[in-house]
């Protein structure tokens, strides 16, 4: 845009919103409150009733607990928003609150858990509620509230339902109400719900488990097939259906000795088409709440490698749902920053494994190591691993350090510290060379006869690697470096010595 369009544009436009239900030509204008679009639920009418149907099915809770144990399997913490003194306020009064419980007969997992039902049932609020505690205004109870509670305005506020408003509904105060919602927007901000995704699998699966019942008790006990001679009379033909009758539960009839009774087994191969629907009905709604099928159930069907896939799927939409929960939290610390320390970050809520972070944790320092000096406390504390006391028993090694990497320049030595450029006189050179002498002749001494000739043999580094190998068939590869190091010293040291 040139500066001509930019003038021309009406800064009115620019700073209002147009595209909204008031000019939607779509819309009712009439409506205060927005109907759920779930196109699902708005036929039954009765969300919640149909959402516990649904979670009473045994595939579905299987899946659910799958889904629960991979949101509270993680540790949680308190991420500070700054480094100032106000947002380190901020951070340990927002600590000291999540030591206490959420509401009475509730424990934080139960919260975290109802907050990430959100994703079943499109969203899902929470009322805090905020009492006087010492100098500060802290919340006394979070507890969670049923979603037929709540509907939303035509600009997508949220709205209570009350006795006094059961359909419109009213107005919402700041700092009452956590609301979690799942792939919310503006045509839907009442969220999509997983729920309702199941709703037809569900249906269609407990209408074939009904139909699957009477095949089985038709079909899967034999029939019991009473024969009688021409001429017998209706009423012994009724006693010899009783008799066959009873047979059936009690495995026991009295037949006449004109009488014979056959047994007729019903014949079948492959899997039968009631139980193909059910097992499609369980697939598709394992498909809405863990977006797979092969790590619930293979069924003789893919591999183990397909099945790691859709266990990696899987994770992979359990991070997003905690990512949910995780924002909702950091929304309360928001609101307990804001009103107690004016001006502070607040702390930022997240979810971590302990156990993979230290293995990565490990892994990083282990590389690192050999480039770079870490800080111990730094790697304690990354490794959550407290730093030992003077004269605390401490578990031994079980490998020594790696050697570190040295890179020598003209201009510098990195073990004595000295920039020879930045050195004025000849004394301080003269000084520097006989110390390097004395620390070579220290360094000499201490190694062995067959190392000390083959350094007097040997022109570079590659020729004293070789040399070693061939002296020590059986050195490891970390102490070759240590003595390769202690070479290169020696050399640096020995030219110094030279150069004076």
């Amino acid at each position: 845009m040139n500066t001509t369009d930019l003038k021309n544009a009406s800064r009115q436009n620019l700073a209002r919103e147009i595209a909204t239900r008031d000019t939607d030509p779509n819309f009712f204008s009439a409506l205060t409150v927005l109907p759920n679009p779930d196109t699902v639920l708005r036929r039954l009418g009765k969300a919640d009733e149909a959402f516990d149907a649904i979670i009473s099915d045994a595939h579905v809770m299987g899946e659910l607990r799958v889904i629960r144990s991979a949101l509270l399997g993680f540790e949680w913490r308190l991420q500070a928003g700054g480094e100032t003194p106000a947002d380190v306020r901020a951070l340990e009064l927002c600590e000291q609150f999540m030591k206490v419980r959420p509401a009475s007969g509730l424990r934080w997992p139960d919260v975290l858990w109802n907050m990430a039902q959100a994703v079943f049932r499109g969203y899902q609020a929470h009322e805090v509620v905020w009492a006087r505690q010492d100098q500060y205004l802290m919340p006394s109870a979070v507890v969670d509230r049923p979603s037929r509670r709540f509907a939303f305005d035509i600009n997508n506020t949220l709205r209570l339902k009350t006795r006094s408003q059961p359909m419109l509904g009213e107005e919402l105060g700041p700092y009452k109400w956590l609301l979690t919602r799942h792939m919310p927007s503006h045509d839907n901000p009442y969220g999509v719900a997983l729920y309702s995704s199941c709703l037809w699998p569900y249906t269609f699966k407990h209408s074939g488990f009904r139909y699957f019942v009477k095949f089985c008790e038709k079909y899967g006990i034999p029939w019991a097939i009473g024969k009688y001679p021409p001429g017998t009379s209706q009423a012994d033909q009724d006693a010899l259906a009783d008799a066959l009758a009873r047979m059936v539960e009690d495995a026991v009839a009295a037949i006449p000795d004109n009488g014979t009774v056959e047994l007729l087994e019903s014949s079948s191969s492959g899997q039968l088409v009631h139980e193909r629907l059910i097992d499609i009905s369980n697939r598709e709604m394992s498909k809405a709440l863990t977006s797979q099928t092969l790590a619930t159930e293979i069924q003789g069907q893919g591999s183990r490698a397909a099945a790691d896939t859709h266990r990696g799927r899987e994770q992979d939409v359990n991070e997003s749902d905690r990512t949910i929960v995780a924002d909702t939290m950091s929304e309360l610390f928001a609101w307990i920053t804001e009103i107690n320390i004016a001006g502070a970050q607040p702390p930022r809520f997240e979810f971590y494994e302990e156990a993979d972070a230290r293995q990565d944790w490990v892994e990083a320092i282990d590389k690192a190591r050999g480039y770079i000096n870490i800080p111990a406390a730094w790697a304690h504390e990354r490794l959550q691993i407290p730093m030992p006391q003077e004269g605390e028993d401490v578990l031994p090694r079980t490998a020594a350090a790696p050697a570190m990497p040295q890179q020598f320049s003209s201009h510098s030595c990195p073990h004595c510290s000295h920039d020879f450029a930045a050195d004025a006189g000849g004394d301080a050179i003269d000084r520097l060379a006989d110390q390097a002498a004395t620390e070579a002749d220290n360094i000499i001494a201490d190694m062995a006869a067959p190392i000390r000739e083959l350094l007097n043999q040997v022109e570079t580094l590659e020729q004293f690697r070789d040399g070693l190998v061939k002296l020590y068939p059986k050195i490891d590869d970390q102490r070759l470096g240590e003595l390769t190091q202690q070479a290169l010293m020696v050399g640096m040291l020995k030219g110094v010595d030279d150069a004076g």
